[in-house]
């Protein structure tokens, strides 16, 4: 009896020492791992380079041996260490391989911890060793102008990294670089919702997207909330431009307004200003916003482009009804006429500028030679027919 006990106490001792060799492999691929980890933060890479590969040569034995092939930390520390490896490799064809095993490894990894004491190491590799991986390929894709595999890229970091704002924003700028402009405003759409550090921005950027893609009512909803959210100069400009572009110089009028009195040295919002009245037929409030813009740059081209073309029109119509006078009203008829030319007078010095500040500017020569040709002055009209063709 006290031999065959011996025998059977030798038989599960000999068994107990096989097993603890591969849980011994297990803690040598860990612990030789932690070591790369903070040499590897202390700025020790030559020193913590062997231990990692010191860690690969445990886990390899580990992982196919059938006392541990089933254990979750073995398969967790595969994961851990082969993913750390890959990005220590800046060669795609041999990096990929080895982030493709770290993968593997996390999903066999993620089955066979039913009691998720690795949860944490498995959840952290794939936020950050995983992420980083697909990070590092979209920075060399995109520096390299291949904007479509860049984008590909960073939506797969997203995929490890959900929600992180900077990922999201290199997504969506890859996006708009390969033309891909749908994608693009996904990820802005995104980003507005966050705190992202450069929404005011983005904004601006989603919102020309969308101009771009047709979207204009978008567009200028998009401008508003970022000019409401961050008081910004820019985007409040490109609501009025868009809403003045689709026929909505009612809507704007008082946005316009109250971006003069905060910009009163910014020539655009009483060019604008005026814009909106001369579209909505209040000539009179149009050139006097015109003539608001001129006091802040008298060598305002559009601006006095505009203002010549409207006190133009106003001869021309004094004109037009006086020819349309009965020939009894001969007195009517020549006050129209004279008053029409006043009109006309004032218009010149504006008409005559706007086409020396702009001399390729086809509106402002037009309008020159009407005024020369209701003038009859031919000569001029000749000069300026020439400039106009040579265009």
């Amino acid at each position: 009896m006290k031999i065959k006990s011996f025998i059977l106490a030798a038989i599960f001792t000999a068994s107990s020492l096989l097993v603890l060799a591969q849980k011994g492999e297990v803690s040598s691929a860990k612990s030789n791992y932690e070591k790369f980890l903070g040499l590897r933060d202390a700025n020790s890479m030559l020193l913590a380079i062997p231990n990692i590969k010191t860690a690969k040569t445990s886990i390899d034995k580990a992982v196919v041996h059938p006392k541990t092939l089933e254990d979750p930390a073995a398969w967790t520390y595969k994961a851990l260490i082969y993913g750390e490896l890959a990005l220590l490799d800046t060669v795609v064809e041999t990096s990929k391989p080895l982030i493709t095993e770290a993968k593997a490894a996390h999903t066999k990894a993620m089955e066979l911890d039913k009691a998720g004491e690795n949860k944490a190491n498995l959840d952290n590799l794939k936020a950050t060793v995983f992420s980083q991986y697909e990070l590092n390929l979209g920075v060399k894709a995109y520096q390299t102008n291949n904007f479509a595999d860049a984008y590909t890229a960073f939506n797969n970091a997203l995929d490890f990294r959900p929600g992180d704002t900077t990922i999201t924003y290199y997504t969506g700028l890859s996006a708009i670089n390969a033309k891909n402009y749908k994608a693009g405003i996904q990820s802005y759409e995104a980003l507005i919702k966050t705190k992202f550090s450069a929404n005011n921005q983005i904004y601006l950027d989603l919102s020309r997207l969308y101009t771009m893609e047709g979207d204009t009512a978008r567009a200028i909803a998009v401008a508003s909330e970022g000019a409401t959210k961050f008081n910004d100069t820019q985007l409040a400009t490109q609501e009025i431009e868009l809403s003045l572009m689709s026929g909505k110089q009612k809507e704007v009028i008082t946005k316009i307004s109250e971006q003069a009195q905060k910009n009163p040295d910014n020539k655009l919002y009483p060019y604008y200003l005026g814009i909106a009245y001369s579209t909505m037929g209040e000539s009179d409030k149009a050139i006097e916003a015109y003539t608001v813009a001129l006091k802040i740059d008298p060598n305002f081209a559009d601006a006095s482009t505009n203002i010549g073309g409207i006190i133009l029109n106003k001869g021309i119509n004094l004109y037009n009804k006086a020819n349309q006078l009965p020939p009894n009203q001969q007195k009517e008829y020549e006050a129209m006429i004279k008053l029409g030319e006043i009109e006309l007078d004032k218009a010149f010095p504006y008409l005559n500028k706007s086409s020396e500040l702009d001399p390729k500017s086809r509106i402002a020569l037009e309008n020159l030679k009407t005024y020369y040709l209701i003038k009859r002055n031919q000569e001029k009209v000749t000069e300026i027919s020439a400039k106009l063709e040579n265009l």
